[in-house]
């Protein structure tokens, strides 16, 4: 067991009400793809939900009609495990979920999860999982939401983030990015293309702080904008 991870099997209500499989830790040994980006992975662990609603509720605030309407982005999460955060960005109005997570019995999970998520009529938005490393995915020519849930170590993120300013010259902007526990925030500093918009610790609610596998009861999340 990872130190720091006490309650790493506990099943999350979420789960249990809504009949899917998001819970627990899941360290980065026990996720080997014989990929050059296994080392980089942290493993994986899902967002709590009263955590993710509020920093998706604290984003839309900034969403001005020169940004568009929440309708026209596409929602992408980065290292998605089994797809908590997708789930709970589809109840969103996006124009497309896309959870991309390079494990392939994870991406399997995940497109389960989603398609049970979509038949109970969860879902506002459709749902789409990408089995394949973060770093070669081709991002779609539209506004996009980037979310993170420290999912790599610091190579992997300054990889992806160079890529991202790439996309968003090429046209995928606007171009926000959501990064909950942010550890490599730093890199989103002066000479990025980024502007850091703000960051909050979030308190969880009880359910999220009872079934958190690193016994914690808080996150940091930080969110940023290309600038150019």
């Amino acid at each position: 067991m990872k130190p720091g991870t006490p309650y790493r099997f506990i099943e999350h209500p979420f789960d249990s009400v809504h009949g899917v499989d998001t819970s627990g830790y899941i360290g980065p040994r026990e996720l080997s793809t014989a990929h050059a980006s296994d080392a980089l992975n942290n493993g994986y662990s899902a967002i709590a939900p009263s955590v993710f609603r509020e920093a998706m509720r604290r984003w839309r605030v900034t969403l001005t009609a020169s940004r568009g309407r929440i309708e026209t982005y596409r929602f992408v999460d980065l290292g998605a495990g089994k797809g908590r955060a997708m789930l709970l960005a589809s109840e969103l109005p996006f124009r497309t979920v896309i959870g991309v997570e390079i494990h392939p019995r994870l991406a399997e999970i995940a497109a389960s999860n989603s398609a049970k998520w979509s038949r109970d009529g969860h879902a506002r938005a459709a749902i789409r999982v990408v089995c394949r490393d973060a770093a070669s995915f081709r991002w779609p020519r539209s506004p996009l939401l980037v979310y993170l849930y420290n999912p790599f170590e610091r190579e992997l993120v300054g990889r992806l983030l160079a890529r991202l300013r790439t996309a968003a010259a090429g046209g995928s902007k606007p171009l926000d990015v959501l990064y909950v526990n942010p550890v490599h925030s730093d890199l989103f500093g002066r000479g990025s293309g980024f502007r850091h918009r703000w960051s909050v610790r979030l308190t969880m609610d009880q359910a999220d702080q009872e079934a958190d596998p690193y016994a914690t009861t808080t996150d940091m999340v930080s969110a940023f904008r290309w600038i150019g």
